[in-house]
Parts: C-alpha cells; structure tokens; sequence
C-alpha cells in the first residue's frame, strides 16, 4: 500500500471535516453579527481554507519514509479530497440552513440579490459549491507551489 492510500486519505478526511466545522462557525458567527450579505467577508473563507491545505500537507510530510520532500502530485490529491469534503459537507449544512432552519434568509437572498425566482436553497447551495470547488483548485495550486519552496530548501541543506 503506498504512503497517500495508507496516510493521506485519513489526512484529508479528517481535515475535511474540520474545514467544514470553520466554515459552518464562521458562516454562523457572520450570520449572528448580521454581516450575511457582506461578500467581501468571503475572503477569509479562503484564508481558512488555504490554513486547513498547509495543515494537511505539513501532517502528510511526518508520514513521509523515504523522503521528506514528497510528491507535488499527491499533495495536491490530498488539497483537492480535502477541500471536497470540507466544501460537501458546508454544502448540505447550507442547503439545509436556507430550506429548514432559516427560510427568511433565502427570501432575503431572492430579494436583495435580484436572483432568479425559481432560486432554491439546493442551487444556491449548488452554487456555493461550485463556487468553493473553483477557489480550492486554484488555492491548492498556491498552496503546494508556497510548501514546494520550503521543502527544496530542507532539501537541500540536508545534502550539506
């Protein structure tokens, strides 16, 4: 069995799931402070999930046997399943947040939004995900190109 089936499958799993428990409290918290409409706040969902990415590969590299520099490949792999799962399981809970728990918010989505009247809150949802799925892949990148640079460098001073 090799190292990502053995390590990084569990790496990105559990990972996964506490990027969505950030992502569901901070949609929370935002929703609280009243500040559910202000797009730019958006932004730190980024930032938390550039955090979980850099915590995955950081947890992937003290498997690592042979090497400590790994595979750009299989750092990327386990970004993009953990980003899947953390954006998956925020999915649901938002679908689930606008259909049952507050309706009001999605009436005020459709309202301030000018959105098309046949939104629902599993599109709107969707659309989060998409959305989530498209950052993540180019985060992912940033984030593996950012951790290469470090590793080079241990690489390198170890052969001294």
């Amino acid at each position: 069995m090799d190292q990502f089936n053995q390590h990084g499958l569990r790496i990105s799993r559990k990972n996964g799931l506490f990027l969505a428990s950030f992502l569901i409290a901070y949609f929370l918290i935002m929703r609280v402070l009243g500040l559910g409409h202000e797009y730019y706040l958006r932004l730190f969902n980024g930032l938390i999930l550039i955090l979980m990415m850099r915590q995955g590969i950081i947890a992937y590299r003290r498997f690592l046997e042979e090497e400590k520099y790994g595979s750009s490949f299989d750092f990327f792999r386990l970004n993009l399943r953990t980003a899947f799962i953390g954006i998956a399981v925020f999915t649901v809970f938002l679908a689930i947040y606008l259909d049952i728990i507050d309706p009001a918010f999605m009436a005020e989505l459709k309202e301030q939004e000018n959105a098309n009247p046949f939104l629902s809150p599993v599109s709107a949802a969707g659309i989060v995900f998409i959305e989530g799925l498209g950052s993540a892949f180019v985060l992912s990148y940033l984030v593996v190109q950012a951790m290469k640079k470090r590793t080079i460098e241990l690489q390198k001073q170890s052969a001294k």
